[in-house]
């Protein structure tokens, strides 16, 4: 029997997390590791990997709508692309503040979503602490008033509404068009995704001893490019396709429309799949790739015996750790995304949101090592 396209787009959900858990599990893809890299020791190499990852989904979905073979505005009557990276109301102030909450957070909790994911995965156990922490305050965000009462109501007002300036959408080109009384074309925003990532990928090739690690280039690349069909998946014809069969349900499935890989809504959406009683209205696209990751990521782990069970050493690591969780699911939510649903995903739309969130989670975890390398120097006096 032929499965439904919904189902199918599931599908391909699951199947390209699983890559990217296997391939997350073997390079060690973390981003709070390659600050931490960077941070404390100098080395780059793991910063260039996951900058090869947005500059592959920056050149591919480039390529994608200059082509015509994608559409990222894909919705149906009541619903745009899931999280709205291209969101024509630019509320700055949620990106800087999540991003910082999400970068102090994963820094706590000793990785981001997807890492929190692949950990899980290889047996660690205080991954199941912080997955069902983060996904708690993820529900609280999305399913309920908590985020609006206590974040957007004073947020939303100092927002920068581009509609209002007859500009559509918040991307890069879109908005440099508007400003220069231009038309907006694809052909232009294909030479700014490369004016955008030539550079970018002129400095990660600059160093040889990253041209050189094999596992670390192959890992930015596929990972970009996993993002890149997942884009396919739900904007290429496939898409244009399941959002005409979504018209005509009368139930329609939860957070559909344009989106690819991301971590931390997801995880308040399985909160939510569980307290409908496995509804399949509610078994979202995300949920899908949350477990392909951990299903990707313990494939790997069982091929290569790489099993790592762990547990807190003391309470104050898992109040550091569920402190972590929390920040993270708030954080992510109101920021739209993670390092990944955000730093590479959104980022691949240029949508400005998305560069100004992961500049601000960056920043989060670069100033929250400082202060713990602070703290433990004090501790040595």
């Amino acid at each position: 029997m032929d499965l439904d396209l919904y189902s199918q787009s599931l599908l391909w959900a699951f199947g390209l997390s699983i890559v990217f858990g296997a391939i997350a599990n073997k390079a060690n893809f973390c981003t709070m590791g390659a600050v931490s890299d960077w941070i404390n020791i100098g080395d780059h190499n793991r910063m260039r990997s996951w900058l090869l990852a947005i500059v592959t989904a920056i050149i591919g979905v480039g390529i994608l709508e200059y082509s015509g073979s994608i559409d990222l505005s894909l919705t149906t009557s009541n619903e745009t692309s899931n999280p709205p990276y291209r969101s024509a109301n630019f509320i700055w102030l949620r990106h800087l503040v999540g991003g910082l909450m999400f970068g102090i957070g994963m820094t706590l909790a000793s990785g981001c979503g997807n890492k929190t994911l692949v950990r899980l995965g290889e047996g660690n156990m205080k991954s199941v602490v912080v997955l069902t922490i983060m996904g708690i305050a993820a529900w609280w965000m999305l399913f309920s008033d908590f985020g609006y009462l206590v974040f957007l109501q004073w947020m939303l007002p100092v927002s920068i509404d581009f509609s209002s300036q007859g500009i559509p959408s918040q991307d890069i080109t879109a908005v440099l068009s508007g400003l220069a009384g231009i038309e907006s074309s694809a052909a232009l925003g294909f030479a700014i995704a490369l004016v955008v990532a030539v550079p970018l990928l002129i400095w990660i090739l600059r160093a040889q001893d990253f041209r050189t690690n094999l596992e670390l280039v192959s890992a930015g690349l596929v990972i970009g490019m996993l993002i890149v069909i997942g884009w396919y998946i739900t904007t290429g014809p496939g898409g244009l396709e399941l959002m005409d069969e979504l018209e005509f349900m009368d139930e329609r499935p939860f957070f559909t429309g344009a989106q690819s890989l991301t971590f931390i809504g997801p995880t308040g959406h399985i909160a939510q799949y569980l307290k409908e009683g496995f509804s399949a209205i509610f078994l979202t696209f995300g949920i899908a790739t949350v477990f392909g990751v951990v299903v990707g990521s313990f494939l790997y782990t069982l091929v290569f015996r790489k099993v790592r069970i762990e547990w807190f050493v003391s309470w104050n690591d898992f109040l550091m750790h569920a402190i972590g969780a929390l920040l993270m699911g708030i954080g992510g939510v109101l920021a739209m995304g993670c390092t990944i649903g955000q730093g590479i995903t959104g980022v691949s739309t240029l949508a400005l949101g998305s560069i100004l969130t992961i500049v601000a989670i960056i920043s989060g975890s670069a100033a929250t090592m400082k202060y713990q390398y602070y703290l433990m120097m004090r501790e040595d006096d």
